[in-house]
């Protein structure tokens, strides 16, 4: 018994296909082709059963197709990160604030802010590229956030 050539697998679906026919000479058809066309490329029927029963040609197991899919997942989702921090988003992807991007918008119009709250957004600029802020400080930021005519 030898695998199946990549060369005939089109024939052999559309072959296979045909088995959905309501006409018996289409059903006979079809029958006789796949066959023909495994005797013809050295496999046999037990080769096209075994071929179905590992449908993944038995060179992954369930752990390495569950490892490729969590590494596809984590690369999927740091890229939506990546395209969601630009200036018009101030949401991470699950949905909490981007506290540092909401720091630089209110920093690009502090023109109309207080001395004191200049000083507040300059630091909350800089210390929100490692951290998020405490909950007084998030209160403080939203407030002149929304004041300034940021919405999130």
């Amino acid at each position: 018994m030898t695998d199946i050539p990549a060369a005939i697998t089109k024939k052999l679906a559309a072959s296979l296909r045909m088995l959905s026919s309501d006409s018996d000479g289409d059903l006979i058809a079809a029958g006789r082709a796949i066959i023909r066309l495994l005797k013809g490329s050295g496999a046999d029927i037990h080769a096209l059963a075994a071929r179905i029963e590992t449908l993944n040609g038995g060179g992954l197991t369930d752990a390495e197709m569950r490892k490729l899919y969590d590494a596809g997942y984590s690369a999927g989702v740091r890229d939506t990160e990546n395209r969601q921090h630009g200036s018009t988003n101030f949401h991470n992807v699950d949905g909490t604030p981007d506290w540092h991007e909401i720091a630089r918008s209110c920093q690009q119009r502090s023109d109309r802010l207080s001395e004191k709250e200049q000083n507040f957004i300059n630091d909350m600029t800089s210390r929100t590229v490692w951290r998020e802020p405490t909950e007084k400080q998030a209160k403080w930021l939203r407030s002149i956030f929304y004041r300034l005519g940021g919405r999130i």
